[in-house]
């Protein structure tokens, strides 16, 4: 039988639709991935992404693809999912039921194991520049990443930056009483009771018709997270959220600010203009810049390509590449 050629390989890899979607075994806690290869075999950059909460890694699919498109040839991009958030097929193609539900601070730990495995597998001579991406309250995640780990991060981009007194913010407030403790038990057996009730086609149909998500994440939601245990993990981690994330850390924002790119938006109720012009004072060293394109908070809802193209220019600004020039 003929051997392929390094060329026919190649291009059978490059027909093959990203993200490459596995799971990935991180301190005992297996974890969704999701990652997007460069082309080139020595990645310029690599850019972790954090999600928000609910953190499916999905819902961050057209945005990372988008920028990946653009920077094909220079960066490879891994996405994961938060730990209990999602149902999902391990590698042996059975879908992974979590029951656990973690706390802020577990999920914080195993995000920084995350990132210690993936800066271990990159640790070479020519090392790509390491790059964190959170959203909302993933740059929570990506700053308590950088209080460790500061030395090996490059830069940090913090899009609508949820990192202090979540709980005293307009939709905070609004929201609290949903996240208690026996609110979110009773939520979370409701789920699960309209599941055992109600066919998938009409399950689909209330999600659709609240008209919150686009078509692709309404069927995420109630395929990947609409069950009692992803449920009372998405309630839990936002419970802790209200409770634990407080002031602004702002010794550490004039330390290590020059390493951050913060963008935030200019009608958003998780993170009011208040904390745009408080950052702004404190974060001299950084890039502390305010939404001028109408990119709402929640842009993986409909907003994705948009937010794509303003990353775009940030990263190309970074890495210093003409993209009308690419290879």
């Amino acid at each position: 039988m003929r051997r392929s050629t390094l060329s026919e390989l190649m291009s059978f890899a490059n027909q093959i639709a990203l993200p490459l979607r596995t799971s990935w075994l991180v301190s005992g806690e297996l974890r969704e991935t999701l990652y997007w290869p460069c082309r080139s075999r020595q990645a310029r950059a690599v850019i972790l992404m954090i999600p928000g909460n609910p953190g499916l890694a999905d819902f961050y699919i057209d945005f990372c693809t988008a920028i990946h498109d653009e920077f094909i040839e220079h960066m490879d991009i891994i996405c994961v999912s938060h730990l209990g958030h999602t149902r999902f097929g391990d590698n042996r193609g059975l879908v992974y039921r979590n029951k656990k539900t973690y706390n802020l601070e577990e999920q914080v730990e195993n995000m920084i194991s995350v990132f210690d495995k993936i800066d271990k597998e990159y640790a070479q001579a020519n090392r790509p520049k390491m790059f964190l991406c959170g959203h909302s309250v993933g740059c929570y995640f990506a700053q308590k990443i950088c209080e460790c780990r500061s030395a090996r991060i490059d830069r940090v981009f913090s899009l609508f930056p949820a990192i202090e007194s979540i709980g005293m913010t307009p939709r905070g407030r609004e929201l609290w009483f949903l996240f208690q403790p026996g609110v979110r038990h009773v939520l979370a057996g409701v789920v699960d009771m309209i599941r055992w009730l109600f066919p998938l086609r009409v399950i689909h149909a209330m999600v659709n018709a609240s008209k919150s998500l686009n078509a692709d994440n309404s069927h995420l939601v109630v395929d990947k997270m609409l069950h009692g245990p992803c449920v009372n993990s998405v309630l839990r981690m936002a419970a802790d959220e209200m409770r634990k994330i407080s002031g602004l850390n702002e010794e550490f924002y004039r330390t290590f600010g020059h390493k951050f790119v913060m963008y935030y938006g200019r009608n958003d109720n998780w993170v009011p203009l208040e904390c745009f012009e408080k950052m702004r004072q404190v974060n001299t060293g950084g890039k502390v810049t305010l939404c001028e394109n109408n990119i709402s908070h929640a842009f993986v809802t409909s907003q994705s390509e948009d937010m794509a193209l303003v990353m775009t220019g940030l990263l190309k600004d970074e890495l210093h590449i003409e993209l009308d020039k690419k290879c």
